[in-house]
């Protein structure tokens, strides 16, 4: 039973490696190499944790920051106790 799976590792360009391989988690050159994701905006492969690319990150660690002032602030404006 030699090569009863395929690697499903995305390449930088996009496409899927496809090699012949026996373990589940893929070829052994990419079973230990970081997962990539398509970028929610384009669609670009990225290892980024807010699954974006380095173009499209910006926008979502500014909205995370904002979001972080705001509970910030409705705590100071409203204490509790």
């Amino acid at each position: 039973m030699l090569a009863s799976y395929s690697c499903d590792y995305l390449h930088n360009s996009g496409k899927v490696c496809g090699k012949a391989c026996t373990r589940p988690e893929g070829y052994r050159h990419h079973y230990q190499a970081k997962k990539r994701y398509p970028c929610t905006d384009c669609g670009k492969p990225t290892g980024s944790a807010s699954r974006r690319c380095n173009l499209h990150k910006r926008g979502y660690y500014m909205i995370q920051y904002v979001n972080r002032l705001r509970e910030k602030a409705m705590q100071n404006e409203y204490p509790r106790g």
